[in-house]
This record gives structure tokens, sequence and C-alpha cells, in this order.
């Protein structure tokens, strides 16, 4: 059953992504129209105690994150046989990010996992209701075990 021509997977490196990627090829025209998608959330700490914030370069830190998730999105496309090129690695919040990235190149599909415990998170994780609500295109979202 293929219902879309462009899907893409929002894929977070700390959870098994094998389930998300099974459901967007089963959903998709042609694999090589998937691409995964993760964001880095920058986070910044600010200081709760009366003393001078210390300044920390995080740009290094940034760049090893890149690199990670860079290479763990290159070993689940060689897995599943996706186009070599089918990634993109963004920075900003999360729910956000994926809206934009979808609007932005005609994505008709999004697949997000959720693992949310607790009142609504029971059903839809932050992340996933997040990306839900104000989304111009179908979202699947596939709970996580």
């Amino acid at each position: 059953m293929s219902l879309y021509k462009n899907t893409i997977v929002a894929i977070d490196p700390c959870v098994e992504s094998d389930d998300l990627i099974q459901k967007a090829v089963a959903i998709t025209d042609d694999k090589n129209n998937i691409t995964l998608v993760h964001v880095m959330e920058i986070m910044c700490a600010l200081p709760t105690a009366p003393y001078a914030p210390v300044v920390i370069d995080t740009s290094q830190i940034e760049s090893q994150v890149k690199h990670s998730a860079e290479n763990h999105l290159r070993d689940l496309i060689k897995k599943h046989q996706l186009a070599t090129d089918a990634f993109s690695i963004l920075s900003g919040s999360t729910a956000s990010e994926i809206k934009n990235y979808a609007e932005e190149h005609d994505i008709e599909a999004i697949v997000i996992g959720s693992h949310g415990r607790h009142g609504l998170g029971l059903l839809l994780g932050s992340t996933s209701s997040g990306v839900i609500h104000g989304c111009g295109c179908d979202v699947l979202v596939v709970r996580l075990k």
C-alpha cells in the first residue's frame, strides 16, 4: 500500500528506528524518496546560583554529536538500502524543525515514534504531539516498544 511520494522519518539515535523505517517503506512509492531526519536540540543552561555564568564553547561538542548522528543515519541507510544521501541533520526545536523541513521539501508524510508514558504522553510524546499540531502533511505516529 504505497500512498506517498515523499516521506521523512524522524530519527532519534537513542531509540531503535527500524520499525519507523519499515513503516515508511510500506507507505512510500519508492524507498529512494524516504529521507531520514535528525534534529539536534541545542540546550543551554541558565545559572541558578548567584555566581557568574561559565562560558563554554559548545561548537566542538556539537560537531561531535553531529558526526555521531551522521554515522548513525548512514548505518540506517545502508541497513535499509535507502538512497545514499537520504538524510538531513537539523538544529533547533525538534517539532518545529521537522515541520519546517516537511514544508520546505514538499513532504507528504512524516513517520515519527512516540514513547510517552504519562498524561497525553501515554498517547503521544511531546515531540510527536508538537509535529502533529500545525503540520501541513500526514503524520504517522508509531508506538515505540
